[in-house]
């Protein structure tokens, strides 16, 4: 299967190839055939004006109409050259690319190369030896100008110089004389050198071309690169930020500043290593900076600000080309929604709904905790049970909204009694807990402690509550047990409050019990 797969992704690769070199070549023979085109003007008009000069010269010694039909045809081929071009550099660049506009080009250096070769032959009069020369100065200027302008494409060049110099070669070696042949060597000579220029212009010109376009591309991709970063920078639905070496803020996208409420001129320039920084976010940034990667969780607040966010960063540095740390780059993540989830969940599972005291799970997790015997201190404790007299009547008479009412209530007033390190909670039904630490180690401190505590508490629980528009009275029946944090059993000192409220309610109403051993044989 992995070699099938392998053999699969080959045909891809190669055709991606292909499908690059030949837009890349494409791209090229366009680059080349524009050179052409925007090269054309100056030396066009340039060689109607070196005709007009030509034909001055041989006005004396060659017939007007040869002279004039000549200059008439090369003007009408350079103008129509003209056109050619004006037209081409009128379309849009789609319709720049095809082949025939080379081909086109081509044709017209063809023959104005051929009007050139046809002056040679026509004004050519070997016993005027001065026009001789002004015609062969002329011809192989023209040339030589056609090889530095045409040369992007070296066959188009050669199409133009070869019609203009072979003829003109061809009618000194028809004169014989050793001044015509010696000449003719010079001109096999320079046209020698022309076709050499030629071809190495051609690849110079290539080169360039080629160099250009690559350029042209690469900077395409990474202005697409740049465009796709930016848009995924700037609609990414974390925070991003970017810091230097130092631990400067340089960038961010406009997730962050939502996240952390802040405006860009505020968080720009901001250095996450200074002093008054988060030291745990600036030691996010050092192990980015050192090792390459940080993270933070925690809360965060910004220098100044009252409230922090909930988020969590991770950090990565980032290197030049040189592979030297340069600064680095941050996602953000907002965890405010994930703690206030978190903390409904919480609050669901280990809190009283109807009482917004602690329930039985977190009452009893903290009670096995106080007991355990790893736990380091040695406390002394009291913990109560309670239930409130009369309550299943009160919810039969005045309703089960009066009965929620009244638990309500009695949550309330124990929360006033609680001291710090004190917990209260509620078991179930009318049913309450009370844990409270106390320093006192001997026996008789601990009672005495525990007497007045009990007794606050049962005096807070006993004042009339406001039921149905109404003052009622309702006592509650109030177990308790002390103990010792270093050597209890949670479920054994549990079991001993409410054997205390079970003695209390067999007692009567409003009655507060101690437990005693002989209790939980008297249940029994």
């Amino acid at each position: 299967m992995p070699h099938s797969s392998t053999a699969g992704s080959a045909p891809g690769l190669r055709s991606g190839f292909h499908r690059d070199h030949h837009l890349t070549v494409k791209r090229l023979h366009s680059e080349k055939v524009r050179l052409l085109y925007d090269n054309l003007w100056q030396p066009v008009l340039s060689s109607v004006l070196a005709g007009m000069l030509l034909v001055a010269a041989m006005w004396p010694v060659v017939a007007s109409w040869v002279l004039l039909t000549w200059l008439a045809v090369l003007t009408f081929v350079s103008f129509a050259r003209l056109a050619l071009a004006y037209y081409f550099r009128r379309l849009p660049a789609q319709q720049q690319q095809g082949r025939r506009w080379l081909y086109r080009f081509s044709a017209g250096s063809i023959a104005a190369g051929c009007v050139w070769g046809v002056g040679g032959i026509v004004l050519f009069t070997g016993e005027h030896h001065g026009q001789v020369a002004a015609l062969s100065i002329v011809l192989a200027g023209i040339a030589a100008g056609g090889v530095t302008t045409l040369s992007a494409v070296w066959w188009v060049a050669l199409g133009f110089v070869l019609p203009i110099l072979l003829p003109l070669l061809v009618q000194f070696l028809l004169l014989g004389s050793s001044l015509a042949i010696l000449i003719s060597a010079m001109l096999s000579l320079f046209l020698g050198l022309i076709v050499t220029t030629s071809r190495r212009l051609s690849r110079i010109i290539h080169d360039n071309i080629a160099l250009r376009v690559s350029m042209s591309a690469r900077e395409a991709q990474l202005q697409e690169s740049e465009n796709r970063y930016r848009s995924i920078f700037q609609h990414s639905p974390l925070g991003v930020l970017h810091f230097d070496g130092l631990g400067y803020v340089t960038d961010c996208n406009s997730k962050l500043l939502e996240i952390l409420d802040v405006n860009r001129a505020q968080l720009l320039g901001y250095r996450m290593l200074s002093r008054s920084a988060d030291p745990e976010v600036a030691n996010a940034v050092l192990k980015a900076l050192d090792k390459g990667t940080g993270y933070y969780e925690g809360t965060y607040y910004l220098p100044k600000a009252s409230v922090g966010t909930p988020l969590r960063a991770f950090f990565n540095g980032v290197h030049s080309a040189s592979n030297e740390m340069v600064g680095g780059v941050a996602i953000i993540e907002d965890f405010t929604e994930r703690k206030r989830a978190e903390s409904i969940i919480y609050r669901q599972a280990f809190y009283d709904s109807l009482t917004d005291l602690p329930n039985r799970r977190l009452f009893i997790e903290r009670l096995a905790t106080l007991c355990d015997e790893k736990h380091k201190g040695r406390q002394s404790g009291l913990l109560m049970f309670l239930d409130m007299d009369r309550f299943k009547l009160i919810n039969d008479t005045l309703g089960h909204a009066t009965g929620d009412n009244l638990l309500v209530q009695v949550a309330r007033r124990l929360e006033r009694c609680l001291s710090e390190g004190d917990i209260a909670a509620r078991l179930s039904g009318d049913e309450f807990v009370l844990l409270a630490l106390f320093d006192e180690s001997s026996a008789p401190d601990l009672e005495a402690r525990a007497e007045r505590y009990m007794r606050k508490v049962q005096q807070a629980l006993s004042q009339p509550y406001r039921l149905a528009s109404r003052d009622t009275v309702v006592t509650p029946s109030i177990g308790y047990t002390c103990f010792t944090s270093a050597a209890c059993d949670h479920e054994e000192v549990l079991k001993q409050a409410d054997i205390a409220m079970y003695r209390a309610k067999i007692e009567g109403r409003a009655q507060l019990c101690r437990y005693q051993p002989w209790m939980r044989d008297k249940m029994q």
